[in-house]
């Protein structure tokens, strides 16, 4: 008699895992979450990808069961690689900007002086208060870094306007 019937298999569900550095993601053994039934012997379970490959995305696994008849059975879910990981942003140094008429200024974008950094994507850099607001005396600016999974962080940095005008003076007459 010979045996023929392949093994049943029962995979997890979907999983998620943290990116890393380069977005990236070492595969996890998934063999012990799942279920394998034979009506002979206890199947050996692998798997493909195997275990502490680097993946992407969405990575599909696929789980096999081997009996010792040599028949298998498969079963596949997905590996969704996810950015939980905020940006890194360094703020420019504080500055001093010349006042204008009222002891004002006008405030500059200082997005491209921050240096921003992600695992997976080039972050988005915003400013508040926005470039073209009005500032007097110190105005405290935050700079925030937003990457493509929506993880952001922020630094801060004065801008202090001095007034570098001369009085003027009018003397009367003699």
């Amino acid at each position: 008699v010979q045996h023929q019937t392949a093994p049943g298999i029962t995979c997890p569900g979907t999983a998620t895992v943290a990116a890393g550095a380069n977005c990236t993601a070492t595969l996890a053994s998934y063999t012990a979450a799942a279920t394998a039934t034979d009506n002979c012997t206890t199947p050996t379970k692998t798997q493909s990808p195997a275990v502490g490959a680097t993946i992407t995305g969405t990575q599909v696994v696929t789980l096999t069961a081997t009996d010792a008849a040599n028949n298998s059975g498969t079963c596949s879910f997905t590996v969704t690689v996810v950015d939980q990981t905020a940006p890194g942003i360094t703020c420019p140094a504080n500055a001093t900007v010349a006042a204008a008429v009222n002891c004002t200024a006008t405030l500059a974008s200082y997005t491209a002086a921050a240096t921003a950094t992600d695992n997976c994507t080039t972050p988005t850099k915003t400013q508040s208060p926005a470039a073209g607001a009005t500032i007097s005396g110190t105005q405290v600016v935050t700079l925030t870094a937003t990457d493509g999974a929506g993880n952001s962080a922020n630094c801060s940095f004065t801008v202090t306007v001095v007034d570098q005008t001369a009085p003027g003076i009018t003397c009367p007459a003699n």
